[in-house]
């Protein structure tokens, strides 16, 4: 049988649901459901591993599967509803970081299904073919999948790419070596204050990666410099969620910039990075503009409820993004961070950029 983690058996239990319900309901920016905003779904589009499948709905709860173009098989669904109650709770309660679930097994053999998820490279998790009332069009649209089920999710994950390079003045090199030796459980953050208290000061510098200097740019073109006051207060203490984060610009030793901005402008500007990176872009590969998961989020809830944000409530999906998101510390020694040193006669450290979902 096949195991996965509570977020990959999240991606089987969307498929499934959608297969019962056949419509997605949109959600305010609290993950509840707007009733007047809903997407009849007409078709689903899944990559196994054999290819392309197609599910089409058909009359008296038939499921029509679709393969390179040749009807493979005729499925009942009409008992879909009842199995995704007993997927939801076998999820729910899996307690193994891996699990199989036994009647989802046999509902992949059912469907012709062969993996849960749609791998890490793609952006959109599952394509649907959906009835758009406000165009009347019938578009097929990528969305990706978030699960309130297992632990938190990365929205944006961190690699040398997101390195961020600030400049440091005013330490001897006896203060540097003090400072590199600190190995405390939050040695990042304590670093930085020990410079602050040796009377160092920073200065943004730049991103390791040209490519995601570019991909920020081509959102904001002070970006990249917002990003970097807002990554330096957080590894100061001041904050991990964006709002507060926010509230604390210019306070301090985070004030590393000069622009004239209010805290509404630099929300603005946050929150359409937030929506980009959900949709689209990565850092490290030059990006177009475009959002890849042009449908939007699918959003399964802790009751196992099933929501999405898609164009006509982008709104509410970047406050949502805002609200439950946070700045995150990964590995030092992996990601190459957090150390003082020198080079051409002047003294760097490096910070990673790493966003989590808060849930």
């Amino acid at each position: 049988m096949i195991k996965g983690n509570k977020g990959e058996w999240s991606e089987f239990y969307t498929f499934i649901k959608l297969l019962a319900e056949k419509q997605l309901n949109g959600a305010d920016e609290n993950l509840q459901k707007i009733q007047d905003i809903f997407y009849p779904v007409l078709k689903i589009i899944r990559e196994e591993a054999a290819g392309r499948m197609d599910y089409e709905f058909v009359e008296d709860n038939k499921v029509k599967i679709i393969q390179a173009g040749t009807e493979v098989a005729l499925v009942d669904s009409s008992d879909l509803k009842t199995k995704v109650v007993e997927v939801f709770q076998a999820i729910r309660d899996g307690a193994e970081s891996t699990f199989s679930i036994p009647v989802a097994d046999s509902l992949m053999t059912r469907f012709h299904a062969t993996r849960l998820n749609a791998g890490n490279a793609r952006k959109e998790d599952i394509t649907l073919k959906i009835h758009d009332h406000v165009t009347g069009t019938e578009p097929e649209v990528g969305f990706s999948i978030k699960s309130m089920l297992g632990a938190a999710s990365t929205l944006l994950n961190p690699s040398a790419a997101t390195n961020f390079v600030y400049k440091i003045e005013g330490l001897s090199e006896e203060q540097i070596a003090k400072i590199n030796a600190i190995d405390t459980r939050s040695k990042v953050r304590d670093r930085l204050s020990a410079i602050v208290a040796a009377g160092g000061s920073f200065s943004y510098y730049g991103i390791s990666s040209d490519t995601f200097t570019r991909n920020l740019r081509r959102v904001d073109t002070v970006l990249p410099e917002i990003v970097a006051q807002l990554l330096l207060a957080f590894y100061l203490g001041k904050g991990s969620g964006l709002p507060e984060l926010i509230a604390n610009l210019g306070n301090g030793e985070t004030n590393i910039l000069s622009f004239d901005l209010d805290r509404s402008d630099y929300e603005f500007k946050v929150k359409s990075l937030l929506h980009n990176v959900a949709l689209g872009m990565v850092p490290d590969t030059a990006w177009d503009g475009l959002l890849r998961a042009h449908g939007g989020y699918i959003i399964v809830r802790e009751d196992g409820e099933m929501v999405c944000y898609h164009v006509y409530n982008a709104d509410a999906f970047r406050a949502y993004l805002f609200k439950n998101t946070r700045f995150d510390t990964p590995s030092t020694t992996r990601y190459g961070f957090g150390k003082v040193y020198q080079e051409n006669d002047s003294l760097f450290i490096k910070l990673t950029l790493q966003i989590r979902f808060i849930k």
